[in-house]
């Protein structure tokens, strides 16, 4: 006699299509395949999923929620500190987790403006994105940087910190801990109070 399947949940659902998209990409990610995969017709995830596209959100945020925790790792002695640690594990991240990285960022936080119709925002990016914010926010009110719109300095950094994990995802074998150290360096050199 076999063992009775568990009751398909969402939490359930969304874990298989994650280990999936690490596994193979997020163009593996069906909601047929992922059906096969969990042994239930694709009818039954759409209980739980209107469509493909709600379900790459939340699989989205399992790596937004992995990415914010390595920001808030260890005890940091000062707010510049905490500029670092998101930066270097902005970069980690998406070397360890590359198929899942690669889904995040089909989505964009909420600050960025486009002037195109586009349902791209995701509170996953802006979550993160405002962590960094306030992190160089808090960097300027201690005195570490100059004063300017935390906006610019954080869309510089993340287009700095985002360049790295993509040459590092072209290069492997890269130093990509000591080139996040000469990018994020320059910049925040050229930003000191």
């Amino acid at each position: 006699m076999s063992e009775p399947r568990p009751a398909l949940s969402a939490s359930g659902i969304v874990e298989e299509a994650t280990s999936l998209i690490r596994e193979r990409g997020v163009e593996a990610l069906s909601m047929r395949a992922l059906a096969s995969r969990i042994g239930v017709t694709a009818p039954a995830l759409y209980a739980h999923f209107a469509n493909r596209d709600a379900l790459l959100r939340a699989c989205a945020q399992i790596g937004y929620d992995e990415l914010d925790a390595r920001f808030r790792a260890g005890t940091p002695a000062s707010p510049i500190d905490l500029v670092w640690i998101s930066s270097r594990s902005y970069v980690r991240f998406a070397m360890d987790e590359p198929e899942l990285f690669s889904l995040m960022f089909m989505f964009r936080p909420d600050a960025i403006e486009i002037t195109v119709e586009a349902d791209n925002e995701h509170g996953g990016a802006s979550s993160v994105f405002d962590a960094m914010l306030e992190n160089l926010a808090a960097a300027i009110t201690a005195g570490d940087l100059r004063a300017a719109d935390p906006l610019d300095y954080g869309l510089a950094l993340w287009a700095a910190v985002h360049g790295v994990a993509t040459v590092g995802a072209l290069a492997p074998g890269l130093d990509t801990d000591a080139l996040t150290d000469r990018v994020v360096g320059g910049l925040l050199d050229g930003w000191k109070a």
